[in-house]
This record gives C-alpha cells, structure tokens and sequence, in this order.
C-alpha cells in the first residue's frame, strides 16, 4: 500500500451518461473526502507516534504507508462484489476505498496503536477484523479497523471510512511477497510456493513472538536513569 496520486478522470462506465459533469463533480468530490480523511489520520498517527517517543523513548510506528483507490480499482470491485454502482450509496458499499497502513516493530505495539486510536474522541472504531489471532487459511496475519474519520467541509462535518491495517515488520514483508505471487497469474509451480508461504507463515509468526519476548525481556530490565551529578 504505498502512497498514489488519485485520477481525477471518471471512467465512462461509471456514469450512464458519460458526459454528466455532475456525476463527475460529484466523484471528484468524493475522492476529495478520501484524500481528506487520509491526510487527517496521517497528523493523527504521526502525532500519537511522537507522542508515544516522549513517554516511552522509543518510536512506536517504524512506518506508514497509504493510498486511494483508482476509479479503475473502484470499478473492479463493484463488478467483482456485484455492487448497485451509485455514488451515493458506494462509500457505504465499499470501506476500503481509502487506507493507511501502520508497520509496527513488534506484536506488542499493535494493541498499542489500536488503544491510542480507541481512545481518540474525534474518531470511531466501526469494525475490527483480528487476522493476527485468527489468521486467514492462507497465512495472512494483520489487525483491520474499519474507522469513521472526520472531514471539515464547507457546509458542515461528515463522517468518512477510511481502512486501518496495523502489522509488523515482519508481518508486511511476508504480505507483500504473497500478494504479488497472487497478482502475477504466469508463475509456474503456483500452488507449490503458497503452501511453502503458508508454511512460512507460521515461521513468521513464531519469529514476531519470539523477537516481543526478547524485547520485553530488554525493556523490563532496563534500570531509570538516576539524577545527574553536577
């Protein structure tokens, strides 16, 4: 999930009319939302992040990753999910329309995060998917928060989805290997290398527990410094 710039050019088949300016303001518009509510949880990481490095004397985010979806990409899921395409009704449809991706150190610092953003006045936990607990068949481990996200426009506030993927490090390189072995269909042995990626899955997972416990192991031990001699 990395960071794009959105298309503004709305693909014809969105519309019945390809030539409705308003239907094409009105997607624009949409997109505006999504870019608004994705710039606001950015500060609002970033922020926690630094506030987290003051407290505790280290970072909590190692790092953060974000992107929209394109009207292509949008136009795909609804085909795939076989959504009734309206503008109106799409960002009740679809959640993952705008996302942020937090990478994390440890196991540890994922609860960490989804407690500061629980604790957040401004925001709402919608929906959370624990694929770390329960992991998918195929080996992916990841926390999901579906969160409602404020956005300040002229006429008033409105409520915007934005998706919420808190994982380790570890736990990402091992996602981005899958998801591109999913993507690239003309891969000979297919079926082989996903079961060896759901075997090193579990590997993965053994090595993020481990690597907490050291850590842990480190952090208790670590004696607060005393008053400085002059």
């Amino acid at each position: 999930m990395t960071e794009e710039t959105p298309k503004e050019n709305l693909p014809a088949a969105f519309v019945n009319d390809p030539t409705s300016l308003q239907a094409i303001d009105q997607f624009r518009q949409l997109m505006l939302n999504y870019r608004s509510a994705i710039q606001v949880m950015r500060t609002k990481i970033r922020y926690l992040d630094q506030e987290y490095q003051i407290q505790n004397g280290h970072s909590l985010v190692d790092s953060l990753q974000s992107r929209i979806k394109s009207p292509e990409s949008i136009l795909e899921k609804v085909q795939r999910k076989h959504f009734d395409f309206n503008l109106n009704t799409l960002p009740n449809d679809m959640h993952d329309i705008a996302g942020i991706r937090i990478i994390v150190r440890f196991e540890d610092d994922i609860q960490a995060m989804e407690q500061r953003l629980a604790c957040q006045p401004d925001i709402r936990i919608l929906r959370r998917k624990d694929y770390i607990t329960h992991p998918k068949p195929n080996g992916y481990r990841s926390l999901h928060l579906i969160l409602a996200v404020p956005v300040f426009l002229a006429a008033g506030t409105i409520q915007v989805k934005v998706e919420v993927q808190i994982r380790t490090i570890a736990m990402n390189f091992w996602a981005s290997l899958e998801h591109e072995l999913n993507y690239k269909k003309q891969i000979s042995h297919q079926a082989e290398l996903k079961q060896e990626l759901l075997e090193k899955a579990k590997l993965v997972h053994e090595l993020d527990h481990d690597m907490n416990a050291i850590k842990n192991q480190i952090r208790n031990n670590e004696r607060p410094e005393g008053p400085k001699t002059i």
